[in-house]
Formats: structure tokens, sequence, C-alpha cells
């Protein structure tokens, strides 16, 4: 990974101070999840220009006062007092990817994620418990991705897309101790990077 700009650690800052936050709150022992679940955000130095990705999970109001006990070093989910042992029917993912400068302006014009206003990602999805991966399942028709081209740094002639992608993934059934992986890819194919998730 190479070492990233001053003015692109600025940007992710910036980024950080404007996205919605998830809250988590609560003791040593204790975990709240308000509503959502955080994907780690990232800044990555490619070799076609540094891209900035972060996203969430929601499912309806199913993590709005989810609570993750720790009890002797094993981890319980409450909810209303109940104890909560899996994921609902299905997660909805959304996955934001945000071109930025790493050099010259034109290292974010190369990017091929943004080229021809196409906003183009492709994603592989999986369930990993400890160690283990094992496949997760797109609801059919239920990927889309919408992007936008704007000057968000003014005077230093560059513009900064965006292309944010939504994914609703099957998860009926599937342990609350298990990871969410999103593996995303460019159009090509070629791996961008690789977000988890979990309560």
């Amino acid at each position: 990974m190479k070492p990233v700009s001053h003015l692109a650690g600025w940007c992710l800052v910036l980024l950080l101070t404007l996205s919605p936050m998830t809250a988590i709150a609560g003791g040593r022992n204790a975990s709240v999840y308000e509503g959502q679940l955080a994907f780690g955000a990232q800044l990555l130095d490619r070799d076609e220009g540094c891209l900035f990705v972060d996203g969430s999970v929601t499912a309806g109001d199913f993590f709005q006062d989810l609570k993750r006990v720790d009890i002797k070093g094993q981890f319980e989910y409450r909810k209303h007092g109940r104890v909560v042992t899996e994921y609902p029917d299905s997660l909805t993912t959304s996955i934001r990817v945000v071109g930025n400068q790493c050099g010259s302006a034109s290292e974010i014009a190369r990017s091929r994620i943004f080229q021809g206003g196409s906003y183009t990602l492709k994603f592989a999805v999986a369930w990993k418990d400890e160690l283990t991966l094992s496949p997760a399942v797109l609801v059919p028709g239920s990927a889309r991705c919408t992007g936008i081209n704007s000057v968000t740094i003014p005077d230093r002639g560059f513009n900064i897309p965006s292309v944010t992608c939504q994914l609703r993934i099957e998860s009926k059934g599937v342990p609350l101790s298990d990871h969410l992986i999103v593996s995303v890819f460019a159009p090509e194919g070629t791996p961008i990077t690789r977000l988890s998730a979990a309560p």
C-alpha cells in the first residue's frame, strides 16, 4: 500500500466528518447498534488514483436497539429484552466509492470505475464464520449503482466523482455471529477491496 498524500488524508477526514455515522455505545461488555452496521472506512492508493470506500448494512428496524452483551467471553444479542440469534430475512448494504486525488488531478480521470459515466462495479458476497467462508445469495435484481460527478474542493481544478451501490442479501437463518463479507471489483473484474461487517 502506497503512502497517501496530505491532501488525500485531508479529504478522508472531510469525508468521514460528512458521512452519516453509526452510533455504537455502551460499556465494555455491551454494544448498542442504532439502526445499522458500518463497514470500516478505507482510503486506497491505487495505480489509477486514490479511492475512499465506506458503507453500511441496514434491515428495517432490526438493528435499532439491538444490543451485544459479553457474557463470560461469549457474545449474546438482545433486542427489547429478548435473545436474538439470527439475522432477519434480508439485509441491504449501501457501499460508496469516492474518487480522491493522490497526486495530479488526472489520476482521478484514469480510474476505470468512473469511465463514461457508467459507474459500474461488480460484487461477490459471502458469510464468514471464524475462518470459514460460505457463499451468500443476492436478492435477484436488487443490485443498483448511481453516480455523481461534482466539484467539492474549490480552486483545486478537479472533480471528485463518486458511486453508491445498494445490494440486498438473503440472510434468513444466518447466525448473528457471522460476518458479512462484500468483495468489490472494478468493471473488468480487478479486485478493489473487501468489506466486512457484523454486530
